[in-house]
């Protein structure tokens, strides 16, 4: 004699407080992972923009040394953008802030370099770049050397 089926099989669901909790749980863990991983990308995208940023100044002292012509780095923060020019040349043109999401703000708004490689108008410029909590210094010298300062942790 065949087995009798059920025409209507009961399946096994989720319920849904089953489900309620899930997303609660996906959402309480979320909100601990989440801030950090803001944090490290906004200390990525901070550093980037500090060796962009020193990018530009390693191009005019060569360009100033390679052409025996003056070269300036001009920093723009009402736009964001860090702008290396040669007499009436514009060499170079990086809109950082808007690269990296980050502000800029210095102590000067231009350096120059001298043919021979020195600066003028630095009088230890900084740059300091900021996005979130994180925060990178660009340190120009007296003599024109660059070098990446301090950062927030």
């Amino acid at each position: 004699m065949p087995e009798s089926r059920d025409p209507f099989p009961q399946r096994a669901a989720t319920t849904l407080p089953e489900v309620i909790v899930v997303v609660a749980l996906i959402a309480l863990v979320s909100g601990f992972t989440l801030p950090p991983l803001k944090r490290g990308y906004d200390r990525i995208e901070t550093r980037a923009a500090a060796r962009a940023t020193m990018m530009a100044f390693f191009v005019a002292r060569a360009h100033a040394v390679a052409a025996g012509r003056r070269t300036g780095v001009l920093i723009d923060a009402p736009t964001q953008r860090v702008i290396v020019v040669s007499e009436s040349d514009t060499l170079m043109m990086r809109p950082v802030g808007i690269e990296y999401g980050v502000t800029i703000t210095s102590t000067r708004d231009s350096m120059t370099y001298f043919p021979d490689g020195l600066g003028l108008g630095a009088a230890n410029l900084s740059v300091i770049l900021r996005r979130g909590a994180a925060t990178d210094t660009v340190l120009v010298s007296r003599e024109g050397r660059v070098k990446l300062g301090a950062r927030a942790r």
